[in-house]
């Protein structure tokens, strides 16, 4: 005999609706093939072996790691004998130094950015302004908010520590044992004070190149050093391993509601358009986006990758300069990147990673929001006629799930 709803008990019927109501919620919140595509790209999975940089051919050198790991924790490279470039890029804070707009010196105009994952980017600064890791080491030691110091300076410190200088001449060959010469001041090279540029002008240019040579061999051994740090894990990276491996019951257990939710809303492209810029493995795509952020009048400046473009054309140590490794051939992102001028790039901003944000705060590039909270905020303001966010409406709840996610993307053990 077919069972109807009319010789169920009152309380049967009950029963049954919910079982149905629960089963038909379990469907819902079940992750389509759809978006489990879209979080498995997301996942730290997805990161392979760091790729060869054409431009230095020791980015891969385990010497050169350990030579260029001694120089970044080496204070002696600064001016005042106190900064290294860990001074700035702390392991501990994720390499970054926890500090709204990082201090050398005297104190720059940005926010440090964090060196994990670096070795996966092709352009660096938040505006772009150099197109590898070893030339972006190499401002550091002469920017005079940061180390202050010369590249002269730099190579003598390395002509005169004899450990130092025979793993050079093992790496690279001769060391340019000129630079150690007392008719050339230490205080020489072309960014600086005016006595420095000018001590740098009185040098031959044969001997200036040997300098340059010698200069870009000590970044491309830091950026062989930095391309080894690692990725780590997340939570988030270890739910995805889970649901992937052993489905969504035992990944449950690894999210709580309001971080699942707010994974949900992370992905919706219609909804958050999050997808739009932090995408990838490394919740980035490492491209230059105008949120409204750019300071265009005052004392601080910031016309973001308007300028960045110009900068990096014009630098002696881009990807088809003379002391690159690669063929011109190979630089395929610095041959295509368009030169002339375009005004949408006026303050607009390399995408960050979303990675190890419990580490990498404040955030934004002049560090101007201390807590998730207000990059919220930010976001769910009405855009300014220049930027290219879209208007976002989230209710309270939904702010809360998409931090709640947020949160889920940093360190699962400090450094």
């Amino acid at each position: 005999m077919s069972l109807t709803l009319h010789s169920l008990s009152a309380a049967s019927f009950i029963l049954l609706c919910l079982l149905t109501l629960t089963a038909c919620n379990n469907t819902e919140n079940k992750w389509t093939d759809g978006q489990l595509k879209i979080i498995e790209s997301l996942s730290i999975a997805g990161v392979q072996n760091p790729p060869n940089d054409p431009s230095n051919q020791y980015s891969h050198s385990t010497g050169a790691s350990a030579f260029g790991q001694q120089i970044f924790f080496d204070k002696r490279f600064s001016s005042n004998g106190k900064l290294s470039c860990a001074s700035c890029h702390q392991p501990q804070k994720a390499f970054t130094d926890g500090l709204s707009l990082s201090k050398g010196i005297n104190e720059t105009g940005r926010n440090t950015q964090s060196l994990i994952g670096s070795a996966y980017q092709r352009w660096f600064y938040w505006d772009g302004r150099k197109d590898s890791l070893w030339s972006q080491a190499l401002v550091p030691f002469e920017s005079a908010n940061e180390m202050a110091s010369s590249r002269v300076h730099v190579l003598r410190v390395i002509g005169k520590d004899s450990e130092l200088r025979n793993q050079y001449e093992i790496l690279f060959g001769d060391f340019p044992i000129s630079v150690l010469d007392e008719s050339i001041a230490e205080n020489a090279g072309p960014w600086g004070d005016t006595e420095t540029r000018d001590n740098w002008y009185r040098i031959p240019v044969d001997m200036q190149r040997k300098i340059n040579r010698a200069y870009a061999n000590v970044g491309k051994a830091i950026a062989a050093y930095e391309t080894t740090i690692p990725v780590p894990k997340t939570k988030f990276d270890e739910y995805v391993q889970v649901l992937l491996e052993q489905g969504e019951q035992k990944a449950s257990k690894l999210f709580t509601d309001e971080e699942k939710a707010g994974l949900n809303l992370f992905i919706d492209q219609e909804k958050s358009h999050c997808l739009r810029c932090h995408n990838g493995p490394l919740l980035s795509n490492s491209e230059f986006h105008n949120i409204g952020t750019g300071t265009f009048t005052g004392a601080n400046l910031d016309f973001g990758r308007f300028l960045g473009i110009q900068a990096v054309v014009q630098d002696e140590f881009n990807c088809m300069g003379e002391y690159s490794d690669a063929d011109a051939k190979d630089c395929h992102a610095l041959r295509f990147l368009p030169r002339q001028i375009h005004n949408d790039m006026q303050g607009a901003y390399k995408t960050p990673s979303l990675r190890y944000l419990n580490k990498t705060g404040p955030y934004f590039h002049d560090g101007r929001f201390t807590s998730l909270e207000q990059v919220m905020e930010h976001y769910l303001k009405p855009p300014t006629p220049d930027s290219e966010t879209p208007e976002l409406v989230f209710t309270e709840t939904e702010k809360r799930q998409l931090i709640a996610f947020l949160e889920t993307l940093g360190y699962i053990n400090s450094l």
